[in-house]
Formats: structure tokens, sequence, C-alpha cells
């Protein structure tokens, strides 16, 4: 069902950056590998760059431990929105609240200051209308 997941975030000066990485570990299983990479913002602010990814068959794990710790609403939420969460690319696109995370918790999140996740659906004929029904139908049976 999923190809892969990336998961991105970032820690800005006004942020402690073992704070942020300790978010992203909290959605992340146990023991998956985050690199960091430092940025300059638009006003040459440093800010570190902290990324994961899971493939396969953890990837799909993944999608079953995320539908089952999103409150009622969040899914609900994203069942209705996911004509605008599903790209032509057959990428799905979600992004989680950093402090719900450091906290322990998912809570979907609009902002930009997010763990954002990327998901390639793995559908043949790569179309979009093939990988929205995939999300639809999965999101309804669990």
């Amino acid at each position: 069902m999923i190809h892969y997941i990336l998961f991105r975030t970032q820690a800005h000066t006004t942020e402690d950056v073992s704070r942020v990485r300790q978010a992203l570990e909290n959605v992340l299983p146990a023991n998956t590998p985050i690199e960091e990479e430092e940025a300059k913002g638009y006003f040459d602010n440093p800010i570190v760059i902290l990324t994961a990814r899971l493939n396969k068959k953890a990837a799909e794990k993944y999608m079953d431990f995320l539908h089952e710790k999103l409150h009622e609403p969040d899914r609900k939420e994203l069942i209705k929105e996911l004509p605008e969460r599903v790209s032509d690319d057959c990428d799905f696109f979600l992004k989680l609240s950093k402090q719900d995370a450091f906290l322990g918790g998912l809570r979907i999140m609009y902002a930009e200051d997010a763990i954002a996740i990327r998901a390639r659906i793995a559908v043949y004929p790569a179309k979009r209308e093939k990988a929205l029904q995939q999300m639809r139908e999965y999101l309804h049976a669990q």
C-alpha cells in the first residue's frame, strides 16, 4: 500500500534542537535513524532540518500506527480532506503538531511549523484516482 514515508521538521533558532528531535522520535518507530542538516533561513538565521524515512513494511506498519493513534475527529477530517492531501504523483501529505508529538500525542496540524509527512502510495497504474480510492478504503477499513 505504501512505498515509503518521509518525515521532515525543522528546529528554528528559538527552539531547542533536542526537544524537536524528541518530538520527531516520539512519532517514529523506535530506533529509526534521524538525519540532521544545518541550513540558513531567509534572514541568515540558523535552522536545523531533521529528516527520517521508512520503507515498505515499516511504512505500512506506520500507517496502521497513525490510524490507531489519531483521535476520531482527526481521522474523520483526514478522510474528508483526502482529495486535497493526495497529489497527482500519488503522494499523501500530512502535518503533525510538534508540540503534541513532544508530549507523546498525535494531532493533525495545518501550520507550517510542524512535522511534515509525505507517503508515496503504491498503486498501479500510478493514477491519483486509484491512490485516492486506496486511501479511502484503507481509512474506512481500519
